[in-house]
């Protein structure tokens, strides 16, 4: 009996016993996404479809169940999830000023390996609705765009793809920023590429595009005068009342369709040229050593310019960057 309990407890001995898995949800600290590849298509009733393609790779000592990833969108809806080509399910949670989405792999992701990840989402507050332009057959609308990252994020592209037949705005002194690295047409769209090769946690980009689009009302208008000519007495007087009455028309409605632009003081003009010399945009100590003026005085008048639209403040890294927003004025 007892040799046998002796045996018993040697089998015991060099069995080894089974430790439960751990693993734990997700941890952006433990995750790197390279490559991140973020595609934005415009639409022009001014919502946006945003395409999320990434490799997520677990760089912590633990298993993983769930990856999360925050796009800045407070208008967003989740249309499709992939992971590795197999369909996951992606819950999203309401921050403060973006949304956070939590995918749950349809495996266990293990240290030191790999997935890709896969989003398709539809986003209603990345543009502005789109307003007459001032020379009257345009509208305009803009598109801002923000990435913060929640984890790591290496060898960054955000591709941005502007509605068909779009063009950049001609009433703004900035249409692009940053200045893309490279840009293209697929017959239809223009299309701007920004390679970022490395994002941490707490940085931010932010890419800002003002465009035109033919104002289709207008279009219809010259469409339906044009065919008006074909009939008769009739129609040629109306061609005619409206050839005259036209520029009017047109001017008005260059009144009404301008962005709003209501007059700036001496100094604000003064701080406005000054960032139209340095090409559209400079940082805000720049301001404060060329301007005889206190730091908070020139605080408050970039604050009232902002309120305004004709500026727009933007943290990058240390500095406030201050970049011209303001449409060019009418010659």
């Amino acid at each position: 009996m007892k040799g046998f309990l002796l045996a018993l407890t040697i089998i015991s001995l060099a069995v080894p016993i089974a430790l439960p898995l751990q693993v734990q949800a997700a941890d952006t600290d433990s995750v790197l996404f390279d490559p991140v590849d973020i595609r934005a298509i415009m639409h022009e009733n001014t919502s946006t479809s945003l395409m999320v393609d990434a490799r997520a790779n677990n760089v912590g000592s633990l298993s993983m169940s769930s990856l999360s990833i925050g796009i800045e969108s407070l208008e967003l809806e989740v249309i499709a999830v992939r992971v590795d080509n197999e369909t996951a399910n992606g819950e999203t949670i309401l921050r403060d000023d973006y949304t956070e989405i939590t995918v749950t792999l349809p495996k266990v992701l293990e240290a030191n390996s790999s997935v890709w990840l896969h989003l398709a989402l539809v986003a209603s507050d990345l543009q502005s609705p789109l307003v007459i332009a001032q020379d009257a057959s345009h509208v305009s609308g803009d598109f801002l765009f923000y990435v913060r990252p929640l984890s790591v994020f290496a060898n960054f592209t955000f591709t941005a793809v502007l509605p068909p037949y779009a063009s950049l705005s001609n009433d703004y002194v900035v249409t692009l920023f940053p200045h893309s690295d490279s840009n293209f047409t697929d017959g239809q769209s223009l299309i701007f590429v920004w390679d970022v090769p490395l994002l941490q946690p707490g940085q931010e980009r932010v890419f800002i595009i003002k465009y035109q689009l033919p104002n289709i009302s207008t279009v219809q208008a010259q469409s339906s005068f044009l065919g008006s000519l074909l009939y008769g007495a009739l129609g040629v007087i109306a061609g005619l009342a409206l050839a005259f009455g036209g520029p009017r028309v047109i001017e008005r409605l260059k009144r009404l369709g301008a962005v709003k632009y209501v007059g700036v003081t001496a100094e604000e003009e003064e701080v406005l040229a000054t960032i139209r010399e340095k090409g559209g945009s400079c940082t805000q100590k720049e301001l404060y050593s060329l301007f005889d003026m206190s730091q908070s005085k020139m605080s408050l008048i970039l604050t009232n310019l902002e309120q305004r639209g004709l500026i727009r403040r933007l943290k990058e890294g240390r500095e406030n960057v201050v970049h011209l927003m303001e449409p060019k004025q009418a010659g």
